[in-house]
């Protein structure tokens, strides 16, 4: 747990505006350092909860050891009963000994409560920590991000441009969809080449009537 506290510290401590403007690449250095605090964090509360399951076995020992160690003062009474001072003078020593363990014990849970508080001190600065680095690598990728954007609705409208005059023209050379019923465009050459060639009938026939008619040839030589 000593290891991981003292980089978690160090990560902590780090200033991240300092380190974005000598990183070559902001964004990856960012993301190895919010990688790095994962870890940590996950390292740390695992110790943590280790360190909680520890204690936990410490005040059962302690408190498993006091009520032996209290029996041994009824054992010494009923040495001291039957006349065996040297019975009852080792019971009590053993009453201490006991005693002592389980105060050690108390002692070694009391001890994993800083520990503990420092591991959970740790989790709390190394998560603020994240999030700024977070936000960090959000402002980051937003000018990216509108960057492309931008990128794409040019692309975007020059594709519409393109589109706007592919389409003009396949209007102009008649491949254009129509409404429906309209004639088609070979249709309509059709119509008006009939137009014109009746134009030109009419014309040539308005011109034949405009003419003189033709003289009549005279009658056949008269006899002698």
């Amino acid at each position: 747990m000593i290891t991981i506290a003292i980089r978690a510290r160090q990560i902590v401590s780090s200033n991240v505006d300092s380190l974005v403007s000598k990183a070559g690449e902001p964004r990856k250095m960012l993301r190895l350092l919010q990688s790095e605090i994962e870890e940590a964090l996950i390292a740390l509360h695992g110790d943590a909860a280790k360190a909680r399951r520890q204690q936990t076995r410490l005040h059962d020992t302690a408190a498993r050891l006091a009520a032996g160690a209290e029996d041994w003062t009824g054992k010494a009474k009923i040495a001291v009963d039957h006349g065996r001072e040297d019975l009852a003078r080792a019971a009590l020593l053993t009453r201490e000994a006991e005693r002592a363990k389980a105060a050690d014990a108390t002692a070694a849970a009391a001890a994993l409560d800083s520990q503990i508080a420092d591991a959970n001190a740790v989790i709390a600065e190394l998560e603020a920590k994240r999030a700024v680095i977070s936000a960090r690598i959000a402002d980051l990728v937003q000018p990216e991000t509108s960057e492309r954007r931008m990128a794409d609705a040019q692309r975007e409208t020059h594709i519409d441009r393109r589109i706007d005059r592919i389409e003009a023209l396949e209007r102009r050379a008649g491949f254009a969809d129509v409404p429906a019923g309209a004639p088609s465009p070979a249709s309509l050459d059709d119509e008006i080449a009939g137009l014109q060639q009746s134009s030109a009938i009419d014309a040539e026939l308005a011109a034949m009537k405009a003419a003189p008619a033709p003289a009549k040839k005279a009658a056949g030589k008269k006899r002698g």
